[in-house]
Order: C-alpha cells, then structure tokens, then sequence
C-alpha cells in the first residue's frame, strides 16, 4: 500500500455540515487501512481524526453510564492489570486522549478507548470526555480492521473475531473455516504452490482474485482466502499462528484470557495432552495447569517452556512400564479357564478365586483412573 498523502491537506477549507460528514467517513476508511497495513502513521492519522470529529460536533462531556462496550470488539480479553495501570494514569494525569464513540439512540457505542472507559468506571468517575463518529458500515468488519494488528490484542481474541468476520461476509460456518483453510493449504504445499498464495497478501483485489483462479481453487475456497487476503492477512499465517488457538484445552484458554498466557507459550503447552502422555484427561490438565502456574511466575521464555515440556514428556513416556510376561501368563491361564473346568471346581475354590479377581481388578481400576 503506497504512502497516503497527509490527511490535514484535505480539510483546509469550510465545509458544509453535509461535506465534512463525508470527509470524516473517508478519514475512518483511511485510518481502518492504516490499521490493516500496520502503518507507522496510524496514530497520527488517528489523532487528525479526533480533530475533525471536535470540528464537527466538538468535544463533549459524556456520561459514563450512558456508554456502552462495542458488542463487536474483537478485544475480548481485557486484563485487570492493564485497566488497573489506565486507571493510574487517568488518577495522576487526567484524561488526555478522548474517546471515539458512536451514538446509538441515547447511548454511545465505543469504537476507540474501551479500556480507558474501563478505568473510568473503577475510578468512579461520571462523565468522560469523547467526540462522535458516524455509524459505519459493517461495524464488526471495522472493529475488527482497528484492531487485528494490535500487538497486544491476544491471538484467541482475534482468531475469533476473523473467524466471525469470514463467516459473516462469506456464508462459510465457524466450524466448517479451520478445516476448510487446512484442506486448501495441504493441498497448496503439495502443489508447491503455497508461496504465490504469499505474494497475494500485498496485492490489489483484482489482482488477488486473478491469482486465486490460477491456483486451481474452489469457489468456496477462494471466497474464504479472499476474505483473509481482503484483512490483510496471509491464509498461511493465520492456520499457523491464530486458527490453532481455537483449538486449545479450556485450561489454556482460560489462561490466555484471565492470566495474560502467550499464544506460543499456549501452543507449547497444548502439547501435553492426554494422547501425548499416553494418560488420562484429568491428569494431563493436572500437569498444564502446574507448568502454567510455574512458567507465569517465573516469566520462561517459549523456548524454556518447551524445555519444561520436554521434561514432562519424557518422565511419562521413559517411566512407560513395559509388558509383563507375568501378566501375560495369568491372562491366557484365565482364558484357558473353561466354564466346563469351573464347574468342576468345588465352591469354596470358586468363591477364592472370584475375591482375588475382584480385588485385583479394583487395583487396576484405581491405576487406569490416574
């Protein structure tokens, strides 16, 4: 994306309510591409905004109550500390930035500033200063385009916001996207493919689509790499990095959300399964969950939680007891039993040997459990 002349240039002379109405809806569409692109000048587009929306309806003092959280912010996971932190902040210095709101009915939806409203509200505070933006047009699509490629939005977070996006603008259902884009990718690598699929990121939408019908795709595929291509987003990355967080144990999930759990840290964790360790569910969530409590209070980096794992993996797989031979040979003398050979046995006989099996498969049952 080439370098967008500077937004101020535009707004140097009055305009008609009606004009400058226009103005800010293309200054949102701008700021909305600058987030996709990751654009060094994206706060300070940002800031030209704001300064058009107080031109236009000017600052004002908005009750705290009468905000309401955008029902589609991709930022689902919004820590204590980090409202605890804003809150500070807002205490010492007061509010500087104001917030973006747009107004729906009598209250306004947040499209810029929730965690600073968050703060607010732990702070007690009763009006908070904001300026008002249209309503815009696929909220979600746009929520999600200012925030997609926010380093601290959290990966859980924003694979389900793409994957709410995809499937609204698509048809595609939730279930039906991760192993869609897995299908296509596969077959993508084979084919050696994969990496003009890549070099579509940077293109134009024509161009895009141009090179989608030459990679020999379905239709319901194309629509769904479109749509990823049309976020600015590489369909390999997304299966990689994002797609797999949908994935993940409850444990981890929660962990990501309530504890600030990193997504690599996540994937690393997730190894330890029940499968993996050749165990039962309840003891491998035993085992992430004591890893996770280690690797957060000592702040491990990915690479030495992949050492801990590591560990992990090996004392339940090299403590794995082998066959027994003794075992072996007590199961086929019980198979040999016939019901011919236990009817000939006297009761007393009987009765011993069904104690002793009876306890010894109350031993097993105990162990298995584990």
């Amino acid at each position: 994306m080439g370098r967008i002349p500077a937004i101020n240039q535009r707004f140097t002379g009055a305009y008609q309510a009606t004009e400058q109405a226009q103005k800010i809806e293309e200054l949102q569409s701008e700021v909305e591409h600058l987030r996709a692109a990751q654009s060094p000048d994206l706060e300070a587009q940002l800031e030209v905004l704001r300064e058009q929306l107080k031109l236009q309806s000017g600052e004002l003092a908005i009750e705290v109550a009468l905000i309401q959280a955008n029902p589609h912010q991709p930022r689902q996971t919004i820590t204590s500390e980090s409202i605890q932190t804003i809150a500070q902040s807002l205490e010492k210095d007061g509010q500087i930035t104001p917030l973006i709101l747009i107004p729906r009915g009598k209250h306004y939806l947040i499209w810029d500033g929730q965690r600073r409203w968050e703060a607010a509200k732990l702070l007690g505070w009763q009006t908070l200063q904001a300026v008002t933006a249209p309503m815009p047009k696929d909220l979600h699509r746009k929520a999600l385009l200012t925030f997609i490629h926010h380093e601290d939005l959290n990966p859980l977070d924003k694979a389900e916001a793409i994957v709410k996006e995809i499937a609204e603008s698509t048809g595609i259902t939730a279930d039906e996207i991760p192993t869609m884009l897995s299908t296509v990718l596969r077959r993508l690598e084979r084919a050696q493919l994969i990496n003009q699929l890549t070099g579509l990121v940077a293109g134009t939408p024509e161009v895009q689509q141009q090179g989608l019908r030459q990679l020999d795709i379905g239709e319901k595929e194309m629509s769904l790499l479109l749509a990823l291509l049309d976020l600015g987003l590489n369909p390999a990355s997304v299966k990689a990095n994002l797609l797999s967080m949908l994935a993940l144990p409850t444990d981890l999930k929660q962990a990501i959300r309530e504890r600030g759990l990193k997504g690599a840290h996540a994937l690393a964790l997730a190894s330890l399964s029940a499968k993996t360790l050749r165990t039962s569910e309840r003891q491998a969530t035993k085992e992430r969950l004591a890893v996770t409590q280690q690797m957060i209070d000592q702040d491990l980096t990915v690479a030495k939680t992949r050492e801990l794992v590591s560990q992990i993996k090996a004392k339940y797989l090299n403590s794995e007891p082998t066959e027994s031979k003794e075992i072996a040979i007590a199961t086929k003398g019980l198979e040999r039993l016939s019901s011919d050979t236990l009817k000939a046995i006297n009761q007393n006989q009987l009765a011993e040997l069904r104690q002793v099996l009876q306890k010894k498969l109350a031993e097993i049952d105990v162990i298995l459990s584990k």
